[in-house]
């Protein structure tokens, strides 16, 4: 099937594979600087985290250019069939996967994606879309609202970002960290593959730790996914993995990712002993000041607003979560989601 927009041209192309765009998609991820948007992401998820789920993959093609890749897939469940972006659930941030100028493209690309598929599903998901405006863009309900605090750089160095922060929080933050520095705490960023595997084997078991029962069944419980992907992202470069130690043992690892001039905090585990020492907080601070130091233009704190996020964060573009309800079922399964909040 093949829709084409009389007004301007963006052509819908179905794709059998990924291979069949595998270049585009690549350069469209690259672009976008969103790990979660790349086709590694992508196939490692179909490999390992699908459950079952059947991808519909669509290029939106313009003056013989890919400009959009629209990755959706459709979940026959016991009573409704619902459409969702590939990569659901895992990904800190989902939606058609386009370069920054192209948004506006990219969004028409899934609304047309959506129409192409009608007839597969009863209820569209589309959980975690950057920014605000979906419901309007693609004649969907509005689920629900997160927030996506970020750090906005570059930063020439850490103690002028730091002058952008308050009297108390600054002086905080270098309190604790001398503190826990003259205690002995040191840092090491993963870079080698015989460190990788040790070095997730602490993240979940501090995960775990720290969470009991509430781990999150996205991590947790997609342990063989989150491996085989920061395996290839530590290939790609991608992949910024930042282990302290104390006294030999392992106390914190921040998992996050970088991709052009944006890097992204994941997970996170630390030692649930060492709370009293603000751990977390120095953990987070280092992150952030090692990813400009770096070179980062933006550090992604990842959805949630919660407190430590805002004290780094210098805005909070959002994210949205939208459905489209096209049967019985379908509606009261969107009524259960708006219920759940997203």
């Amino acid at each position: 099937m093949i829709m084409t927009m009389a007004a301007d041209q963006l052509t819908l192309e179905p794709l059998g594979a990924i291979d069949e765009a595998r270049t585009e998609w690549s350069a469209l991820a690259e672009a976008s600087e969103n790990p979660f948007a790349t086709v590694e992401w992508s196939e490692a998820w179909l490999e390992h985290a699908a459950a079952g789920a059947r991808p519909r993959l669509f290029a939106a093609v313009e003056a013989g250019e890919a400009v959009a890749i629209v990755p959706l897939v459709v979940i026959h469940g016991r009573y409704v069939r619902k459409s969702r972006l590939l990569g659901y659930g895992a990904a800190n941030e989902l939606g058609p996967v386009c370069a920054p100028g192209n948004q506006v493209r990219g969004a028409e690309a899934l609304r047309l994606a959506l129409e192409a598929t009608r007839a597969d599903w009863d209820v569209f998901h589309g959980e975690t879309l950057p920014g605000t405006g979906w419901p309007e863009r693609l004649g969907a309900t509005l689920v629900g609202r997160e927030g996506s605090p970020v750090v906005t750089g570059p930063w020439p160095a850490w103690d002028d970002y730091l002058a952008t922060r308050s009297h108390n929080f600054r002086s905080e933050l270098r309190r604790k960290e001398r503190r826990l520095l003259e205690e002995g705490l040191a840092g090491r960023t993963v870079s080698e593959r015989a460190e990788l595997g040790p070095a997730l084997d602490a993240l979940f078991d501090l995960h775990r730790r720290r969470w009991g029962a509430e781990a999150s069944p996205f991590f947790a419980g997609l342990e063989a996914f989150h491996r085989a992907f920061s395996e290839v992202a530590l290939e790609r470069g991608w992949l910024r993995l930042r282990v302290l130690e104390l006294g030999g043992e392992i106390v914190s690892v921040t998992h996050g990712f970088r991709l052009g001039g944006a890097e992204w905090s994941y997970q996170f585990g630390r030692d649930p002993e060492f709370d009293h020492g603000s751990l977390g907080l120095i953990a987070s601070a280092q992150a952030i000041r090692e990813a400009f130091a770096e070179g980062a233009r933006e550090f992604k704190l990842g959805p949630g607003r919660q407190d430590y996020k805002l004290r780094f964060a210098t805005g909070d573009p959002g994210l949205e979560t939208v459905g489209i309800a096209q049967s019985l079922r379908g509606r009261a399964s969107l009524l259960a989601a708006k219920r759940r909040g997203g």
